[in-house]
């Protein structure tokens, strides 16, 4: 039996207990978790955004992510019902990903974000996000958290993997995240997932070779030793749990 120890999450409406393996209490996840909770605070004061403004603002989101944000296309993520922070810091990320390969930011090492190593990169992305005002950003995300997913399910569930009680911590007992800037991800496509945990494995951001990049300290810290089976495993697991956001 894996020991853990039981922690309290006390964070705008959320008290939750949950169990966090001991193995994974380390100086690196412990100083990710911090950066992470201040980074959620500081975008809770920002504000919440228009979803009708929003609803505009993503008219050119649909041919990839479908209306409201109920993705059909194999490999694209669902945005409906989505973490209101969390798109937040996504869209951000890749903003500033976009401007610096557009010459007019440079990446700062500074600050809450180079501490957890939170980026992301998109170059698909980044003719839509590169021109977004911190309004527009606010505005989009507004519209699709304020969206109910109805994934379409054809598929039995299946059970967990033996490791996925370490992805409890963070996302949730079914997927559906405890803390509002991580990303609920019952329900979501199989094939985004898998990616998007290849991605933490690389560790690596603005390569141009036109593939979607990410680093998070804590993600790549969980995923280093998963192999592509386990990887494939989790991902299908989830995708294949009820969204309900």
């Amino acid at each position: 039996m894996t020991r853990s120890l039981q922690v309290w999450w006390v964070y705008q409406s959320s008290n939750k207990q949950i169990d966090v393996p001991l193995d994974m209490i380390t100086p690196k996840f412990l100083i990710s978790m911090l950066a992470m909770l201040m980074l959620s605070f500081s975008q809770a004061w920002a504000s919440h955004g228009d979803p009708s403004m929003g609803r505009v603002l993503a008219g050119p989101c649909e041919s990839c992510h479908g209306k409201g944000g109920e993705n059909k296309n194999e490999g694209i993520p669902n945005l409906s019902g989505q973490k209101f922070n969390y798109l937040v810091k996504q869209l951000r990320e890749m903003r500033q990903s976009a401007r610096i390969r557009a010459g007019e930011e440079e990446y700062s090492d500074t600050g809450f974000r180079a501490l957890s190593r939170a980026r992301r990169s998109n170059e698909v992305m980044d003719e839509l996000v590169v021109k977004m005002s911190d309004h527009d950003i606010a505005d989009v995300s507004a519209f699709y958290a304020d969206q109910k997913c109805h994934a379409d399910f054809n598929v039995l569930p299946v059970a967990p993997p033996k490791f996925e009680v370490r992805c409890r911590v963070c996302h949730g007992n079914l997927g559906i995240a405890n803390v509002l800037n991580v990303p609920n991800i019952a329900g979501q496509d199989v094939s985004y997932l898998e990616a998007q945990l290849k991605s933490f494995q690389a560790g690596k951001v603005l390569e141009g070779d036109g593939q979607e990049k990410r680093r998070a300290a804590i993600m790549e810290g969980q995923v280093k030793n998963l192999t592509d089976d386990d990887i494939k495993q989790v991902s299908i697991y989830y995708a294949r749990l009820p969204c309900g956001y």
